[in-house]
């Protein structure tokens, strides 16, 4: 692998986390709201009276339903952006070893990957804490790695203010 062609620096834990979290949350909030909507259709219609083994169905088809939406709300972002609004929001991108956008087929691994990572409890998404180039075990199984969606920069004005911008810096320093 050759690290020139990736854009930006791997991403640490907690920035991943993150990015995670605000995924989950937002995964929450839509099947909150789907869920409310069915209830409603089903109140309208008069089906919301069932009997208790439908009400075990309703719930176990809803949980199927919840699975599989979040399984499909990663994978498909994965796929077509590169990206989750979480990581989005926290300047992240998954790319391929080589730099590469990923494929349906790379996103359903790294899917796979979670899973596996997840029922080592937890052990694959701890990993990207030891590990040099920040994969968990996800990233490895799926050859992927998860980096800052801007350019990498090094040394200065981290800011991007320029050599201007750098120069008020300074002053606010100085008069402080």
């Amino acid at each position: 692998m050759q690290e020139d062609n990736l854009k930006g620096n791997y991403a640490g834990f907690v920035s991943r986390l993150i990015a995670y979290g605000i995924d989950i949350a937002l995964i929450t909030v839509i099947l909150i709201v789907l869920t409310w909507l069915v209830n409603a259709v089903q109140e309208l219609f008069g089906l919301g009276q069932l009997a208790s083994m439908e009400t075990v169905l309703k719930i176990l088809l809803s949980g199927a339903f919840a699975l599989l939406f979040s399984a499909s709300y990663f994978i498909v972002l994965w796929t077509l952006a590169s990206q989750t609004p979480g990581k989005t929001l926290m300047g992240l991108r998954i790319v391929t070893t080589e730099g590469h956008p990923l494929t349906l087929g790379r996103s359903a691994r790294r899917m796979l990957g979670y899973i596996v990572s997840m029922a080592a409890i937890f052990l694959g998404f701890v990993w990207i804490l030891v590990d040099n180039r920040r994969q968990g075990w996800h990233d490895k199984i799926a050859g992927t790695f998860v980096i800052y969606a801007w350019d990498a920069r090094t040394g200065g004005d981290v800011t991007g203010r320029g050599e201007r911008g750098q120069e008020e810096t300074n002053q606010a320093r100085l008069e402080a």
